[in-house]
């Protein structure tokens, strides 16, 4: 069964969430649904080949670090090409961001976070992408 519902590319809804008209989090549960919704590989390319917005805000800033990461780990997982802008500098936090706040816990964010969120100092443990849904 066809649906009339097309995907917005992750460039596409950044912009909801640069507006002020959609969390980050929002953001990311929408595009993992509908990454799993889509499993055509060419589909897939389309929603993450446009670079993502780079704002001035801290906290967007970290946002779009995070679908830097998110991306690089699903096409890699998913055998999808993987988009060069998911790689520019800016794109790495200038300090680390601990996505659970219990600093006892860090050593283990250190030691379980998927390679794509370390690259960028991004630690969240092996259920990152999870927590960036929560």
């Amino acid at each position: 069964m066809n649906s009339p519902y097309s995907p917005p590319t992750l460039a596409g809804a950044w912009k909801t969430v640069i507006a002020g008209t959609q969390s980050p989090r929002l953001l990311i549960g929408d595009f993992v649904d509908d990454w799993r919704r889509y499993p055509d590989p060419v589909i897939r390319e389309g929603l993450v080949r446009d670079p993502l917005t780079d704002v001035a805000d801290d906290t967007l800033h970290r946002w779009g670090a995070f679908c830097a990461a998110m991306v690089e780990y699903l096409t890699v997982r998913d055998g999808v090409p993987t988009p060069t802008w998911v790689f520019a500098d800016h794109w790495v936090l200038p300090t680390p961001w601990f996505l659970l706040p219990h600093w006892k816990m860090r050593a283990w964010l250190l030691v379980a976070t998927p390679p794509p969120w370390k690259r960028r100092r991004i630690f969240g443990g092996d259920e990152t992408m999870m927590i960036g849904r929560v």
